[in-house]
Formats: C-alpha cells, structure tokens, sequence
C-alpha cells in the first residue's frame, strides 16, 4: 500500500487521542504534540513490507514515528526479539530511554465486541477474531509481556502500556455486563450487528447521514468516500458472499463522525 502522509497524520492524531482501553498505573500517557515534524520513515517501511494489511504492525509504526519525534526521547528501539540459541521466545514492542532512564512500552489497538452470552473463551468482550478477549489480553500484557522486559534487560526501571481501542455494544441493547478489571470506564464505544440485521439498520438511519467502510490497516480515523445506505448495503452483501470477516464502518452526519459500527457474519463469534 502506498504511504500518505496526510493518512497517518490522521491516523497518528487519532490514536493518540483515542482513549486508554486497559487503565492502570503502568498505562503509558502520550504528551499532546503538533505533528507537524514528525519524520514518517517508520509508516514508509511498513508499508513497503508484506505485512502492510496488519493494523497492529501499522499501529506501531505510528508510535515509533511520533517517540521519534520527542526531544526527550533517546537510544530508541522496536521489535527486539529476544532469542536463545535459534529459539525465539518473545519480542518487545520499545525500549527508549527517557531523562537517562530506560523505559519498555508495549502498544497495542484493540476492538471487542461485548457479547453478554459470553463466547467459547468465557469472555463478554471478544474480538473479531473470537480467540481473543480482552481479559486475554489484559492478562497476557500484564502478566507476561511487560515483565518479559524487565526479565531479560534488567536495567528497565519503568515499564509501561498504551492499549488504546473501542468496545462495541449490539445496536439493539441488551443486558448489561460488569467490566472486567482494568477495564477503563471511559472507554470509547461504537456498535455492533450482524449481517442479517444491516437492512432494518439503514432503513431507521436518517438520509443525512452516510457511511465510510475502513480497510485494513486503516481501522483509526475515519477517511474514505462516502457512501449511501444502499451503497453500504450492496459493499456489504458483495463482502459476505466471499469471506466471513467483518465489515467495519464510520457513520457520519456531515462532517462529523457520530459512530462507528461493526457488521459481523452470521456465524460469530462462531467459525463457519
């Protein structure tokens, strides 16, 4: 995919500015900056790879792009694989350092869908993917991942998280479900429906508003064309007869965007 500056200027802003989906003492507080003398090589190179499809590859990008640009910012590091002998056991997202101490951030973009039935993980809040949840997560992160850091590069004195990202709720309603720990209260929130309830859907929305279909790895801001209800109806029949992926889209009013919304097959979070 080819690089666009005003793309990731979009998408780095909207990121940072997207709330913390997993809060605790180690979340990671990104400094309000202007983006206008970031160096964008980080984003130029992963578009350029065979992963450039993958939002959370495309995510750290982003963020290596803007620890960059940080006058406090030194001796910075991504991916570190961690190896012994021709095994690879694991891989560390940042290490920098910061005022003369050496940090380790782990980042992370993550959408759950809240599924009171619970899946097959025992999870309430469940990915796209169903395998993964946000307690899956959570626990791995802050269990494993961060003090994977300190385990092999002992002089890390600060360890940290950024897990930003969206919980969506059926369009419908529903019975509520206690979050889990570390769940942020404020968490930004978008909608979720499945394939067959698309039509009734765009019927009750109102002719003012318009649709945008984001594509991956371009699941942050919200840029694209506009489309019509039936425009958004005919993208999304033509998806589902060829795969059983969701289909991810922004609701706008005119200029602003009111929600977001994920259309899932039938089958989730069941595979077919």
């Amino acid at each position: 995919m080819a690089f666009a500056e005003t793309q990731a200027a979009e998408d780095l802003r909207w990121l940072l500015d997207c709330s913390s989906l997993i809060q605790s003492e180690l979340t990671f507080e990104f400094e309000s900056s202007p983006l206008n003398a970031i160096d964008w090589e980080p984003v130029r190179r992963f578009h350029e790879t065979k992963a450039a499809h993958r939002v959370g590859y495309y995510v750290e990008s982003l963020i290596q792009s803007w620890l960059e640009s940080q006058e406090s910012v030194s001796d910075l590091r991504h991916g570190i694989q961690i190896r012994r002998e021709k095994e690879t056991l694991g891989e560390l997202d940042f290490l920098f350092r910061q005022e003369g101490v050496l940090h380790h951030l782990e980042v992370a973009l993550k959408l759950y869908l809240c599924f009171p039935e619970g899946a097959e993980n025992g999870s309430c809040f469940v990915g796209p993917n169903a395998t993964d949840s946000f307690e899956r997560k959570r626990d791995r992160l802050i269990d494993k991942q961060l003090p994977f850091g300190k385990e092999h590069f002992p002089e890390i004195e600060r360890s940290f998280h950024a897990v930003k990202g969206m919980i969506f709720y059926h369009a419908k309603g529903g019975r509520s479900v206690e979050l889990p720990t570390l769940l942020n209260h404020g968490h930004a929130r978008g909608a979720w429906i499945r394939e067959s309830e698309l039509e009734a859907f765009l019927e009750r929305m109102p002719p003012l508003r318009k649709g945008r279909i984001l594509k991956k790895p371009f699941w942050l801001a919200a840029t694209g064309a506009d489309l019509n209800t039936d425009e958004i109806l005919t993208a999304a029949s033509a998806h589902f007869e060829k795969w059983d992926g969701p289909v991810y889209l922004a609701v706008f009013e005119g200029n602003e965007e009111i929600d977001r919304l994920f259309i899932m097959p039938e089958c989730w979070p069941e595979k077919r």
